[in-house]
């Protein structure tokens, strides 16, 4: 009798737990890849419409290079059109962007996270909508400081 009764209540003990355990809210948690872009990577892309298959590189939560700004010759990330952050929730889930136009013009932008309610909020587009060569990726905490 009593091997039977101590499986059903070691079980009864499990399932009243995980009635009381706390909710995560949607935006507390970025676990799902979005647009070919995996949680806690920042993205760039070749078009404005973003997809798995325009994607053409990823920051996996650091800041890039070390140190600096990288060359336009040197930078990995050329002809971006579009930007998106599917950062985790930290302290630094922002990413602040630094990048060259054509023409040698610099911009740089602050990039919210997407969050599973606003996938949105962490796309963004070059600011005059032009291919660009990013030179600078750095997280950071909200409001990006120059």
């Amino acid at each position: 009798m009593l091997r039977e009764f101590i499986p059903a209540a070691v079980a009864a003990v499990s399932l009243a737990g995980l009635a009381f355990a706390p909710s995560a809210s949607a935006d507390s948690l970025s676990s799902s890849t979005l647009y070919g872009c995996a949680a806690g990577d920042f993205c760039m892309y070749s078009t404005e419409v973003i997809s798995a298959g325009t994607k053409i590189g990823i920051g996996r939560g650091e800041t890039w290079p070390d140190g600096g700004f990288s060359s336009v010759e040197a930078s990995p990330y050329k002809n971006v059109r579009s930007l998106f952050n599917n950062g985790l929730v930290d302290p630094k889930d922002h990413v602040r962007v630094v990048y060259i136009y054509g023409n040698g013009g610099v911009e740089w932008q602050c990039i919210g996270r997407a969050t599973d309610s606003n996938p949105a909020a962490g796309h963004v587009w070059p600011k005059l909508r032009a291919p660009v060569t990013v030179i600078q990726i750095k997280w950071t905490a909200e409001g990006c400081p120059t």
